[in-house]
């Protein structure tokens, strides 16, 4: 009798004698479920190593000094470069008698942050980015500025950091970005973008790939009408996307290259531009750097330019 007794206790105790069954999940509950350990299984996935690992590193350390400031785009002197087709519309004492194939060429380009996310580089920032050509060789002239142009830009960065194999998605940036050339009259070049990047590298290389949408402008009623849009056809020539490829084929050499296009069938044009780096210290590279197509500078942004030079840069990757 007791020991009926014990097992009708004990079946009792672990089997519930009116079972409450769960509901079924519903289609969309059951897609919401999936999506979240898809998430979870991505964000543990260990990182693929990066060959911007460094420098997002040394970017988070940064965000903790209030006076920081970043690099944003590449930073370089270039003492000599020689072009093979000048402009001389951007200075008034320069004509195409006295402009010098010869000349400097340098840009500076930082990036600060305004409201970062936790211990991540997601956040917003602001960038800005200013190029200069100086005719230095050009004693005939007084050694003028031939060209400046200006590039301020708002910017949203998602530090995704997703790997999949040896590849790892890094970011994705949404920018307002205004570039101009700061002239007026019939020498003034400016246009408004919003443009979206998405980063992705490996252990040795970097990839970008850039779009861009222009705000629109009302054309302008006259040639020296200072409002209106000062160069409606720059896409056709500057183009609509621009793809990058950085390469470290030894810890010293590096080579970055840009590829513009307008994505045209007819009328196809666009640029090509080649950095080859060699790194010699902690802080500084040699740079050789190539340039072939439209938009050398805003100048020129319809103007087939063909451009080398040799200088140094702050280092980069």
């Amino acid at each position: 009798m007791l020991k009926q007794l014990f097992i009708f206790i004990c079946l009792t105790n672990s089997v519930p004698l009116f079972a409450q069954q769960s509901p079924e999940e519903t289609p969309l509950q059951k897609a919401k479920r999936v999506a979240s350990e898809t998430i979870q299984e991505i964000e543990n996935t260990p990182k693929a190593p990066s060959i911007l690992d460094a420098r997002d590193a040394a970017e988070q350390r940064l965000d903790a000094v209030p006076f920081a400031i970043y690099q944003h785009q590449q930073n370089y002197l270039l003492p000599y470069t020689y072009a093979k087709n000048p402009n001389a519309d951007g200075q008034v004492d320069l004509n195409q008698n006295n402009i010098d194939n010869q000349e400097a060429k340098f840009q500076i380009s930082i990036k600060i942050p305004i409201y970062s996310l936790g211990d991540t580089n997601t956040g917003w920032y602001f960038g800005f980015t200013a190029k200069s050509f100086w005719q230095v060789y050009n004693s005939e002239v007084s050694k003028p500025f031939r060209e400046t142009n200006y590039e301020p830009e708002l910017m949203y960065r998602w530090q995704a950091d997703y790997s999949f194999l040896q590849y790892r998605f890094n970011a994705v940036e949404l920018s307002f970005n205004h570039q101009s050339n700061g002239q007026s009259g019939l020498n003034s070049r400016s246009w408004n973008r919003v443009i979206l990047t998405a980063l992705f590298s490996d252990v040795d290389s970097a990839y970008y790939v850039r779009t861009w949408y222009r705000l629109p402008e009302d054309a302008k009623e006259s040639v020296q009408d200072p409002s209106g849009d000062d160069n409606p056809d720059i896409l056709d020539y500057i183009g609509r996307i621009e793809l990058g490829y950085a390469w470290q084929f030894t810890p010293e050499h590096k080579l970055l290259a840009k590829l513009r296009n307008n994505l045209k069938s007819s009328n196809n044009r666009g640029s090509l531009e080649l950095n080859y780096t060699y790194n010699f210290s902690d802080r500084y590279d040699v740079l050789l750097q190539y340039f072939n197509g439209y938009g050398d500078s805003l100048i020129d942004y319809n103007r087939h330019q063909q451009r080398v030079g040799l200088g140094i840069q702050l280092r980069f990757l």
